[in-house]
């Protein structure tokens, strides 16, 4: 009896050291969700003869206000069409199936830009089919353009947080700063050598902004804003 008791204090031991290394508590990304205004991590791109096509998916503030404070989220996917010949006068309608879900509509002109764009009321995580109407109909399979291994945005912001705790304190309380987070997953900003990075932003209620652009492979930092 005394070795069967012995065997199950044993293994209670082993769970209770398991659950401790496997982290049973929350990330980052919950513990701060109610400061994180902007979480976009899926890219998806597409082209042919006639039209360049790209698209960023996540859930953010809605309405999306740069005021340190944030509010209700939404899901969205924002996707851009740029022809190869613009035409003013062509009218450009789209329809896009998420998630077994159909969206379409007129596709809105960039007012400095020959491109357009719509911003769809879901968030695409996976492939999805999108049909560009102008002068004449194509259809794209949109497929997530990050491939290999990067970090997750989990591990952005936990790194983000750390490289940048010196200057947080400026937004108060340093156990949970009180501003707005934007975590931003996007092809490389720095140069054309392609890859991706992170983009990890608090904002303050005076709009002051800390930030730091993090490798997406590695997290090194790429440049910092204070």
């Amino acid at each position: 009896m005394n070795r069967l008791k012995k065997v199950v204090m044993m293994m209670i031991a082993a769970i209770f050291v398991a659950l401790l290394f496997t982290g049973c508590g929350e990330g980052n990304l919950e513990k701060y969700a109610d400061r994180i205004s902007e979480l976009r991590e899926n890219l998806f791109a597409a082209e042919n003869a006639e039209y360049k096509v790209t698209a960023i998916s996540g859930r953010r503030e809605d309405p999306y206000e740069l005021d340190g404070v944030s509010r209700g989220k939404c899901d969205f996917t924002i996707v851009t069409v740029t022809p190869v010949s613009f035409s003013a006068a062509e009218h450009y309608r789209y329809r896009a199936e998420i998630d077994g879900n159909a969206y379409e509509g007129d596709l809105l002109p960039h007012p400095f830009a020959q491109s357009l764009s719509v911003d769809i009321p879901a968030a695409a995580r996976g492939s999805f089919t999108l049909t560009v109407t102008g002068a004449s109909e194509q259809t794209f399979e949109m497929k997530n353009i990050v491939t290999g291994e990067l970090i997750s945005a989990e591990k952005a912001l936990t790194i983000a947080l750390d490289k940048m705790k010196n200057e947080l304190k400026k937004f108060g309380s340093r156990r949970k700063p009180d501003c707005e987070i934007y975590v931003r997953l996007m092809e490389n900003p720095i140069d054309g050598s392609g890859g991706f990075f992170w983009y990890v932003a608090f904002v303050g209620k005076d709009k002051a902004t800390v930030a730091v652009l993090l490798r997406g492979d590695t997290g090194a930092v790429g440049a910092v804003r204070v």
